[in-house]
Parts: structure tokens; C-alpha cells; sequence
């Protein structure tokens, strides 16, 4: 029994590679004019060893500080999990370990260390907030605003 004309149903359980044979054949003799396959299965990836859960953080602004609460550079966090945060720098520059981070949604500044690099793309541990004294109130206000640099 034919739902639609022109559109053919498939055994979509017979694996990727089929479906995407078919698909092409199907294509090939004009039977089709688009073709929408069901999502991939997504592979767990063993070098993905989170606790918990990571959840998209619908790319926040934030600003990286040295050890000494200076400031590096601005950047994106991607996702965040319990423990850290996957941000995407502005630019591509040498980081020291040991960071802290300036989430300007919330104007809090929590110490960090780096967990690993892919060109700017950086994930960190997130650990405690930094101590009330270790940013002057000048500063904390400089890194409230919306753009924040230091000449080159």
C-alpha cells in the first residue's frame, strides 16, 4: 500500500551502508528528490571521560585571566558539565595551566586548570571561586563590560 506516490518505504534496520546504497540508487534512476536518513547513532568516545553529563551553554561570553587575575583574551563557552567547561578562544595564543575564568553572565571569576587543547578550542576544570581581594573593584568592573583588551 503506497502512503504518497513517489515515496518509497525502506527497511531502515538493514544498517547505514544499505540505506545509503539504496538511497543513491534511488537517486540515480530520478525516484527521489531528496532523501532524509534517520540521525547516527552517536558512538560513546572513549576519550570522553566526563562524570556528568555535558550541556550546551548556547555559546556564553567569557574572559580568561592569567594566575595573577590578568587579563589573556575573550573567548565562548561551548558546553559546560559539573566540573569544567569546553570554550572557544577568540584567538589562538600560548595559556599557562593554571587560569581563571570570568563568566560575564554571572561576573564570577572561578580558578581553572587546563585539561586539554585543540588549537583554540580548550576544555578546563572548573575549581573554586577566586578569593574576594585577588581582583581590585576597577577591574572587576573592566571585566564586566562588554569589550575588554590590552594593547599590544
Amino acid at each position: 500500500m503506497a502512503l504518497l506516490q513517489g515515496i518509497r518505504r525502506e527497511d531502515w534496520r538493514a544498517g547505514r551502508q544499505v540505506a545509503l546504497r539504496l538511497g543513491r540508487e534511488l537517486a540515480e534512476r530520478g525516484e527521489i528528490a531528496y532523501w532524509a536518513a534517520p540521525p547516527e547513532r552517536r558512538e560513546i568516545n572513549r576519550a570522553d571521560r566526563r562524570r556528568d553529563p555535558r550541556r550546551r551553554a548556547r555559546l556564553r561570553s567569557m574572559k580568561l585571566l592569567d594566575g595573577a587575575y590578568r587579563f589573556l583574551c575573550e573567548g565562548l563557552i561551548r558546553d559546560r558539565s559539573a566540573e569544567g567547561f569546553c570554550l572557544a578562544l577568540a584567538r589562538d595564543m600560548a595559556l599557562p595551566r593554571e587560569l581563571a575564568v570570568h563568566i560575564d553572565e554571572t561576573a564570577q571569576v572561578r580558578q581553572a586548570t587546563m585539561i586539554w587543547r585543540r588549537g583554540s578550542t580548550i576544555g578546563i576544570r572548573v575549581g573554586e571561586a577566586a578569593p574576594a581581594g585577588a581582583l581590585r573593584p576597577s577591574v572587576r568592573i573592566a571585566l564586566k563590560e562588554r569589550y575588554y583588551a590590552i594593547p599590544d
